[in-house]
């Protein structure tokens, strides 16, 4: 989310006004900052408390589970898997096609058709293997497709 400014001035989030607004950034890192006025942040302080943001938006736990995920990638490129990063759905004859695109270390990628149900059944937020895939449903490397840095070296 953006911020709102009026002839250049930042404008508070929650009254709209712009004379002494603050930016405040969530304790956690995990959810949006927020621009509060002296008054807004004198009538609302727990829109900046930890507490707020623990126990209302979830943030500490959200936080949490993405440093998580995060470590569970690093883990995996740094055994040489390559991690799905993007898909591109396919219409033909026959039905949906799905193409995942996979990368590894060193920026080497590759592709491999699969099935819509296949490709949904794996959560987008959670770091995929081709082998993942495989265990789930038939997957089948994308023909003329190599493994390429982004250099265009092999």
């Amino acid at each position: 989310m953006g911020f709102s400014y009026c002839n250049g001035n930042l404008c508070c989030d929650v009254c709209g006004d712009y004379i002494g607004v603050r930016k405040f950034s969530c304790p956690f890192g995990y959810c949006p900052s927020i621009a509060m006025c002296r008054k807004c942040r004198h009538e609302h302080p727990e829109y900046v408390s930890k507490a707020y943001h623990r126990e209302h938006g979830n943030c500490e736990h959200h936080h949490l589970e993405s440093q998580r995920r995060q470590a569970q990638k690093l883990k995996l490129l740094n055994e040489g898997k390559m991690l799905r990063c993007s898909a591109l759905q396919h219409k033909f004859k026959a039905g949906r096609r799905i193409k995942v695109i996979f990368q590894g270390l060193g920026d080497k990628v590759s592709a491999y058709w699969m099935a819509p149900r296949t490709y949904r059944a794996i959560e987008l937020l959670v770091p995929a293997t081709v082998e993942d895939y495989r265990a789930i449903g038939k997957v089948t490397r994308a023909r003329n497709t190599q493994i390429y840095d982004t250099e265009g070296r092999l």
